[in-house]
């Protein structure tokens, strides 16, 4: 069933209409009419069951026929810290990262990015677009900010606000993601991936003395667009399954 995400309360209205830019996605892109069923999540996370009832210039107009709680939002927080990778690797990273839960994604300009950073923000604009399409096709009770990329240090800084931080790197052989998650404070979990060649030994360094874990997450070397959703599958299968 088609998903939209808007910011208002609905609370206990039976009416509600939408903004434009809803309004267009619905009847122009959507080709929705009038008596067709969607699902809208507010600001508070609540799935509000509609049922269009009117369509103009003005704006669509649904009626609120059920008020649920959203069941597929995980308590507590996951941010991905991503080094940005380079073209639809970076795309399918934050598509799958969202369809598997995570809260925020932090792009990461760290030393061996190939992709050079850029101030225009259009980058920033469509990736938010993929997270806002990813939510609505696996029924997210939210869209997961995607923020301004930040240089490594700024998200090392950054990542000192969460409970627990991951920093799965291949040089590590000694302490498993499991082992890492065994008796600590999963309500807001931070975790960085690198870029296509990975972390240097110094950022690796710079971020176990800010208090990161270095983890192992496999006997493999995984792509960068890879690990991100691997480690977020493993985090999902210790919290939720």
């Amino acid at each position: 069933m088609t998903r939209i995400f808007i910011q208002n309360d609905i609370g206990d209205k039976e009416y509600f209409t939408l903004d434009r830019e809803d309004s267009h996605y619905l009847i122009s892109v959507l080709r929705m009419r009038p008596g067709e069923e969607l699902i809208i999540v507010d600001g508070p996370g609540k799935e509000n069951l509609a049922q269009i009832d009117n369509a103009n210039k003005e704006g669509v107009t649904v009626r609120i026929t059920e008020r649920r709680d959203c069941l597929s939002e995980r308590e507590g927080k996951i941010v991905l810290y991503q080094s940005v990778s380079k073209g639809e690797r970076m795309d399918l990273t934050i598509q799958k990262s969202v369809e598997l839960g995570v809260t925020k994604i932090v792009p990461v300009f760290s030393g061996r990015c190939v992709v050079k950073p850029s101030k225009d923000g259009k980058k920033t604009d469509r990736w938010q677009k993929i997270a806002l399409e990813a939510a609505r096709q696996s029924g997210r009770g939210f869209v997961p900010e995607v923020t301004e990329p930040m240089s490594f240090s700024e998200a090392v800084e950054d990542s000192g606000s969460r409970k627990l931080v991951l920093f799965p790197w291949e040089e590590e052989h000694g302490t498993t993601l499991k082992q890492a998650l065994e008796g600590k404070d999963l309500s807001d979990i931070g975790f960085f991936i690198g870029p296509e060649g990975g972390f240097s030994e110094e950022e690796a360094e710079e971020a176990s003395k800010a208090g990161a874990c270095k983890v192992t997450i496999g006997k493999r070397i995984l792509r960068t667009e890879t690990a991100g959703p691997a480690v977020l599958a493993m985090l999902l299968y210790h919290t939720e399954l």
